[in-house]
């Protein structure tokens, strides 16, 4: 991610969270779960869940069903001519290699010390299970109030990227496997990506106010965010309720971004995502 040129400035990126660079981080665990190898502990066993879903439960005659954001990143490393299974890869384990080694280089390059604090790693899983209850408290409230407008409930929510036919028709341990990927593209493409081009634009380009230029990067990729997701009714209209939790979902994603790094939006999107589709199978 991009450097901040005044030190201690606030903003989008992972240091920039903080107010202070790695070099004046403490070691409370605001600080601890910020770093590079906890956010590797907590998130790698998730991308090797996915990856084993993508060639089990997500595998059928037609293909293997994956989000959107997964397919984006595949399709991107494949029109630059790079192809997993020339490297001895599954066919669609690139962006899950991209997001281990993106977190392994920031580790380099932070210079951090390869030492792991695994109550950090656990205290960041509740952490994220708790962050997730909101969401679905918002959830719940838009869905029971647009069920009347759209006929269908707005809570199979940030988890789609596929059609919600296709992912009623998954088996339990498959649903699992979606919310994860959910978790972690969505919130790599969307966050971690999308917040620092747009922090690096506005800010470090046009030389906006720091907190104007992240306050405005937010906005814009919760934006995108809920345009990414189904958003219309059956009839081709919009759904309103729906656009709008999404639209509510990226600015919360954004802000747990923004404050608590990457690690812990991608355990409270997947948290949130394995709960609507928990409550799903039970309907």
């Amino acid at each position: 991610m991009a450097k901040s040129r005044r030190e201690g400035r606030r903003g989008t990126g992972e240091t920039r969270a903080s107010g202070r660079s790695d070099a004046h981080a403490t070691n409370s665990y605001f600080d601890r779960s910020r770093r590079p190898l906890e956010i590797l502990a907590l998130v790698a066993p998730l991308v090797v869940l996915y990856e084993v879903g993508l060639v089990s439960a997500q595998r059928s005659a037609q293909g293997t069903l994956t989000n959107a954001a997964h397919e984006g990143l595949f399709r991107f490393f494949w029109s630059f001519g790079i192809d997993a299974e020339r490297m001895s890869l599954p066919a669609l384990a690139l962006p899950a290699v991209a997001v281990v080694l993106i977190l392994i280089l920031w580790q380099m390059i932070a210079r951090r010390p390869w030492s792991l604090h695994l109550p950090t790693v656990g205290a960041m899983v509740i952490e994220s299970a708790l962050l997730a209850i909101p969401l679905l408290v918002l959830a719940e409230v838009i869905s029971r109030a647009a069920i009347p407008a759209i006929g269908w409930s707005a809570l199979p929510a940030v988890a789609a990227g596929a059609p919600d036919e296709a992912i009623a028709k998954l088996t339990p341990f498959a649903r699992v496997t979606m919310s994860i990927g959910a978790g972690i593209y969505e919130e790599l493409v969307f966050r971690m990506v999308l917040l620092a081009l747009l922090h690096g634009l506005l800010v470090d380009l046009l030389r906006m106010d720091e907190r104007w230029g992240a306050t405005i990067a937010i906005v814009v990729s919760a934006v995108l965010f809920a345009v990414y997701h189904p958003i219309h009714t059956p009839t081709g209209g919009v759904a309103w309720p729906r656009l709008a939790f999404f639209l509510l979902a990226g600015l919360y994603f954004g802000t747990i971004y923004s404050v608590r790094g990457f690690g812990i939006a991608v355990g409270a999107h997947s948290a949130y995502d394995i709960a609507v589709f928990a409550l799903l199978a039970e309907s």
